[in-house]
Parts: structure tokens; sequence; C-alpha cells
């Protein structure tokens, strides 16, 4: 069940949220994959971000809430996108996950619950 405050979220800070956790999960986050997640953002979404609100609310985000949070997020991702910008979102998990030509085997199974979350084969 979503919150109300996972309801309430545009597809940007959606995208970031989904973004951030899958650059989270192998414990760190890079350079090259904060580069990637704001090239997402820049490029594919005029929303306005917060990205200090954002980026302090996912490092706070207990460990053990972090794929609750990642599915419920998907889901209301999914309600409020397209096919295509879902995707789009999809290459830049990837994307993400390989920035540092590393992909960790936590990376791994985020992107696999985006793609069972959304259908995407």
């Amino acid at each position: 069940m979503q919150t109300q405050f996972i309801k309430k979220m545009t597809k940007v800070e959606a995208g970031f949220h989904l973004l951030v956790i899958v650059s989270l999960v192998d414990g760190k986050i890079q350079q090259a994959e904060s580069d990637v997640i704001l090239d997402f953002i820049n490029d594919h979404f005029d929303g306005e971000l917060d990205l200090i609100k954002e980026q302090a609310f996912l490092r706070a985000l207990p460990e053990s809430e972090r794929e609750r949070h990642f599915i419920e997020t998907a889901e209301h991702f999914y309600t409020i996108s397209t096919e295509d910008e879902r995707h789009t979102l999809t290459r830049f998990a990837m994307e993400v996950a390989m920035a540092d030509e590393d992909m960790q085997i936590p990376e791994n199974k985020f992107i696999n619950k985006l793609y069972d979350c959304w259908a995407i084969e």
C-alpha cells in the first residue's frame, strides 16, 4: 500500500528515487552514477526537484526499508508514466548500475525488480 508521500511524488521525483536507490544498494554512490542520474533528470523531465531534500530522505531511509520504498515508487511511477518513459528509466537504471563498469548483485536485483514491476521482458 502506497503512502500519501509516494502518491504525491511527481515523475521526476519518483524517477530520481528509483535511480538513487539503484546506486545506493551496492553501498556507495559514485560520481559516475550521480552524473548519470543528473543526465536523466536534465534530459527527460521539466519538473522541479529539490535535490537536497530528496537526497536527504533517501540517505536517511533505513536499508531495511529500501526495497519496499523502491517497489512502491516503481508502482507509482508506472501509474503516472508512459511506456516510453518507463523504458527510458530502465535504460538509465542500467547505466547507473554500469557507471562503475561493474554491476553488483544488489544492483542487478533491483533492476530486475523494476522490470518485474513493470512487466518488461
